[in-house]
């Protein structure tokens, strides 16, 4: 079910769900669809579930917030919209690091933290940002084919390059690629906002991520209180490609 809640689109999934609250944040140049099949395989599992469009992505209102501080401080206004007291936080690639920022800022709010695709610091390489802010849709295509394994379907890359370029013209005057990308490359935050997380943690990463290599979370992994480290056989676009596995990474996450 889509709602719309002060301005922002979020998708809910609440029939059947018992007290356990599972927020799920998608990443650059995408909306709550990326976290489709995730939520599909969650559906039964008496979770509570919201999946918001971030602001000027998707069906949420804008303007679009170029830094992760800015995307943290709005997400928890959310959670108070949602009448969210306490809850569980999933982000995948620029969404991890907007959940993270947000448990660090409101440790006693988020009962668990997990980091799909996530990697500190994300570097972005330059030609990228520039491809985003002078050639958005070559910049598109890259990310779309660079997010899957190599050998991975093809046409699992145009569906996502579909979807992120609907995100993107629904953007309207805001280049959400070239400010996403910026937003990931510039956040350096990530080592020191980890330390103040008290939350439940897990690090759910793609053995074959081509764009947050398992070995770009090594200092997520010591700073992080003990987190929970799973290696799935899968690129960057974890939610489609292993979704009742990770799905059943979450379940387990929250059972802790």
């Amino acid at each position: 079910m889509q709602c719309l809640i002060d301005g922002a689109a979020v998708h809910v999934e609440t029939a059947g769900a018992g007290d356990a609250a599972l927020v799920l944040v998608h990443g650059a140049c995408h909306d709550h669809r990326a976290w489709a099949p995730v939520i599909d395989a969650l559906r039964e599992s008496g979770i509570a579930l919201y999946a918001p469009d971030l602001p000027a992505h998707g069906a949420s209102a804008g303007p679009a917030l170029g830094d992760i501080a800015a995307q943290a401080q709005w997400l928890l206004r959310l959670l108070d919209a949602c009448g969210l007291a306490r809850c569980a936080l999933a982000g995948h690639s620029m969404g991890s690091l907007i959940a993270l920022h947000a448990a660090a800022l409101a440790p006693q709010r988020v009962s668990h933290l997990a980091l799909v695709g996530s990697a500190a610091p994300m570097r972005v390489a330059p030609r990228l940002l520039e491809l985003a802010r002078q050639q958005p849709d070559e910049a598109l295509q890259r990310v779309a084919a660079w997010s899957q394994r190599a050998d991975a379907p093809a046409e699992r890359a145009a569906r996502d390059l579909e979807q992120m370029r609907e995100v993107q013209r629904g953007g309207g005057d805001a280049n959400l690629i070239a400010l996403d990308l910026a937003a990931c490359d510039a956040y350096t935050e990530a080592p020191q906002r980890a330390a103040q997380v008290r939350a439940r943690c897990a690090l759910l990463l793609g053995e074959h991520d081509r764009m947050t290599p398992p070995s770009a979370a090594q200092s997520l992994q010591q700073a992080l209180p003990q987190p929970q480290l799973t290696l799935f056989d899968s690129g960057h676009d974890l939610m489609a490609e292993v979704a009742q596995p990770l799905a059943g990474a979450l379940r387990e996450l929250l059972a802790g």
